[in-house]
């Protein structure tokens, strides 16, 4: 008969060196990946820059707005006040539509001037090179240089622009193109235009670029005039490239303050007054700083949906 240590051995056996080292790699495996021991060393860099330049500033941002800070002092928890406040104030209110005037309007008429540029660029049109380099050029200057060259054509005494329609007999004195309340979003929406259609007509050249002519020339056999193949063959074979390309340019022309910074200040009577420069009117120059950060966080939802949507349609093109 086999004593009680004899059987203990026989029904629990001594565990190997190393077991658990094994079993956690293994689980690790699963979870991560089989590279997972290569791959996460030459990661964590970039986990390191994400962590300092983007989640530590956006939560950081997040329990501003909960705050009652402002410059010289570090405030106190107050909750959701500073939203509450923001919710029923006019001045946010009323840089809400602006902001959606601005932004729409904006990317609307960079989609239609930008694609059609593209389209007539496409052609074998003479000299093709020269005409691309002279459109690119205002995506190639800085933002700043562009809004202060467009303040010396739009200003009110010696602006370029009201002479040359004086010049022409258009009009017989000089108009307030920023200073207008009926003018002003209007002129900077031109701007915008201005600088941001380059990018527009060099993504669609390169997605024109990538359509077979073999699906061209099958819809000219079939009888398809000129019409019939753009909303046939060239627009849905563009429609991932287009949907991409708008909703970056959404982002970026929603949140950029720029142009509105010099060429108006949001003036006049806030007509311009986007919500990045309320943001920063309020933080910087009214020294508000929890309720500054509450503002472009009352977007963030928005522009969530709108970064869910493109990385979405990215990694399905991948």
């Amino acid at each position: 008969m086999a004593s009680s240590d004899d059987r203990s051995e026989v029904i629990m056996p001594r565990s190997e060196p190393g077991r658990e080292s094994k079993l956690i790699r293994i689980r690790a495996t699963r979870l991560f990946g089989r590279d997972w021991a290569i791959a996460y060393p030459f990661l964590l860099p970039v986990l390191a820059v994400l962590i300092g330049l983007v989640a530590y500033p956006f939560f950081s941002a997040i329990w501003l707005s909960l705050t009652s800070t402002t410059i010289g002092s570090p405030g106190t928890f107050i909750g959701l006040a500073n939203y509450q406040r923001l919710l029923g104030d006019r001045t946010f209110s009323n840089s809400v539509f602006v902001s959606i005037v601005y932004t729409v309007s904006a990317v609307g008429l960079k989609f239609l001037v930008g694609l059609l540029a593209a389209l007539v660029l496409n052609e074998a049109l003479p000299p093709k090179n020269l005409w691309r380099m002279l459109l690119f050029l205002p995506w190639s200057v800085p933002v700043v240089i562009n809004a202060y060259t467009w303040r010396w054509i739009y200003d009110d005494l010696s602006g370029v622009l009201s002479q040359t329609l004086i010049q022409w007999g258009l009009t017989d004195h000089y108009i307030l193109w920023l200073a207008d309340k009926t003018l002003a979003l209007k002129s900077v929406i031109v701007v915008e235009l201005w600088q941001g259609t380059p990018f527009y007509i060099m993504t669609f050249l390169a997605g024109l670029a990538a359509i077979p002519t073999e699906l061209y020339e099958a819809a000219k056999v079939d009888g398809a005039g000129a019409m019939r193949r753009f909303l046939h063959v060239t627009l849905p074979c563009l429609t991932p490239v287009i949907t991409i390309v708008v909703l970056l340019s959404t982002i970026w022309t929603a949140n950029n303050m720029q142009l509105v910074y010099v060429l108006t200040r949001g003036g006049p009577a806030r007509t311009t007054e986007i919500f990045p420069y309320l943001a920063y009117a309020t933080a910087i120059q009214a020294k508000n700083l929890g309720l500054g950060a509450a503002i472009p966080l009352v977007f963030f939802p928005f522009m969530a949906v709108v970064i869910y949507f493109l990385t979405r349609r990215m990694l399905r093109q991948e």
